[in-house]
């Protein structure tokens, strides 16, 4: 703190000795040193503040991306567990199914051929082949949804167009049809 009086004494007995042209350029040197001095903090404090609200951005950006990311995995979580409640529903009669769902809709499903059911570590597949003459398009789509959003995992594993040349508005259809049940 003796330091700094004498450093001040020192300063005031140096200033008093100037004339006072010397002491007006001294003062506006002081002044404009302090101005430069203010400005660089200021500076450094406003890069500071948008240091930081740019880390608040990213890290909201972040956050928002989380919660996209938690949404869609619940969403995915429930998707499974509604396949697996599926799988561990009762078995379907894939023929019957098939048969019916096509009756339903008024396509006659006369040729099934059944599959032999594979298996593998914790499902098995049974697949029926289906063929169909003379069917139209509109028909066969309505058809293929009903199969597939039929009670069960049942999927349109393989699906074989041919066009007819006596009606160009029908198809021959070869289907496979699959279905899926938990082993055990």
């Amino acid at each position: 703190m003796e330091v700094l009086r004498k450093l001040r004494a020192d300063l005031e007995a140096w200033f008093a000795g100037l004339a006072p042209r010397e002491r007006t350029f001294v003062s506006l040197g002081a002044v404009a040193v302090g101005l430069f001095v203010v400005f660089l903090v200021f500076a450094k404090v406003q890069r500071g503040i948008s240091t930081r609200e740019a880390n608040i951005d990213r890290k909201t950006q972040v956050l928002a991306q989380v919660g996209k990311l938690a949404e869609g995995y619940r969403q995915v979580q429930a998707e499974r567990a509604q396949l697996e409640a599926k799988l561990k529903g009762p078995p379907l009669q894939l023929m019957s199914f098939v048969s019916q769902t096509g009756q339903r809709l008024g396509i006659e499903v006369n040729d099934l051929r059944p599959g032999t059911p594979t298996t593998s570590d914790k499902l098995v597949e049974e697949t029926v082949e289906v063929s169909l003459a003379r069917v139209d398009l509109p028909n066969l789509a309505g058809l293929l949804q009903s199969l597939e959003r039929g009670p069960g995992v049942v999927k349109v594993r393989r699906l074989a167009m041919r066009t007819r040349n006596d009606d160009p508005m029908a198809v021959d259809v070869t289907i496979v049809v699959a279905t899926y049940q938990l082993k055990g």
